[in-house]
């Protein structure tokens, strides 16, 4: 894996959606690198206006971006539009429905069935992807999603609003308070935990159990970059109306970027819940609880 084409030549990923390069000869892979080396140079020193003037004259047509009021758009179908704060944007330039149709599968959500009546309670949710990606395959849950980075939220808000949605700028925690939030916002990386970022705010942070959820919940997405078991512990009353859970438990927390696999786990199995499902892409399980009456 190691010696495959983008760890070699460190071209941004987007640009490999869609594309057998296994199956490229010399010159289409020369020519590849060179695009993919003068668009990471574009990334790196251009920004608003210009970076997307540029982008737009290797991805034109239906996959151009614009900048507009200080956000990065893109019109995803003829009433869609999806807004991010930074760069980020080019997740969804090339082949967007590539990439929402993986974001979907990363986090095990391929082996749910969502029907529109249906809870998704998304921790993390940054611009709303998870609602968008399951928007774009037809499905219209009810939407709860937390967010506490102001810039982020504002995206949030353009990007979901719709009759089914309710928004938090707050953080999950296991209690409410405010906390100190580390950031790193072109990585999507932001956490409560610090993890050596030199940029910090305070937010405002609620438990989930806060909220007195007592109706059925399908799906809770814990994205909490190393501060998934605290988020769960301020979501204890709420577990047992909550019938799948996906958490990102890869290694996140603090500097020494440790995992919270045996912390979530724990909490989980005591709570009735299993591991059934692990993720091809990323260390994230998806959790069932086990006899589930609701």
């Amino acid at each position: 894996m190691m010696k495959s084409l983008p760890y070699l030549v460190n071209i941004p990923p987007f640009m490999f959606r869609g594309v057998d390069t296994d199956n490229f000869g010399f010159i289409e892979k020369l020519v590849f690198i060179i695009k993919g080396k003068i668009i990471s140079n574009i990334i790196i020193k251009t920004n608003g206006k210009i970076f997307c003037l540029l982008i737009n004259f290797f991805y034109p047509k239906e996959n151009s971006i614009y900048y507009e009021n200080k956000k990065y758009k893109k019109k995803l179908s003829d009433s869609k539009i999806i807004s991010f704060p930074n760069k980020r944007i080019l997740r969804i330039v090339n082949k967007p429905d590539i990439h929402l149709e993986k974001l979907l599968a990363s986090y095990c959500l391929d082996n749910i069935e969502i029907l529109n009546n249906d809870t998704v309670i998304d921790c993390g949710a940054n611009v709303g992807e998870i609602k968008i990606a399951l928007n774009f395959q037809g499905k219209f849950p009810k939407y709860i999603a937390f967010e506490p980075d102001g810039d982020t939220f504002e995206c949030l808000k353009l990007n979901t609003n719709d009759e089914y949605t309710r928004l938090f700028k707050q953080g999950l925690s296991d209690s409410q308070s405010l906390k100190q939030f580390y950031l790193d916002n072109e990585g999507g990386n932001s956490s409560v935990i610090d993890f050596g970022s030199g940029i910090n705010t305070l937010v405002p942070c609620i438990d989930l159990d806060n909220l007195n959820i007592d109706y059925k919940v399908k799906l809770f997405k814990v994205e909490a970059e190393g501060y998934e078991p605290e988020v769960l512990l301020g979501s204890l009353k709420t577990l047992k109306y909550i019938e799948y859970i996906s958490v990102d438990f890869g290694a996140e927390r603090g500097i020494s970027e440790e995992n919270t696999i045996p912390e979530v786990n724990k909490i989980l199995y005591k709570n009735n819940f299993e591991l059934i499902k692990f993720s091809n892409y990323r260390q994230i399980g998806l959790y069932k609880q086990k006899e589930y009456n609701f």
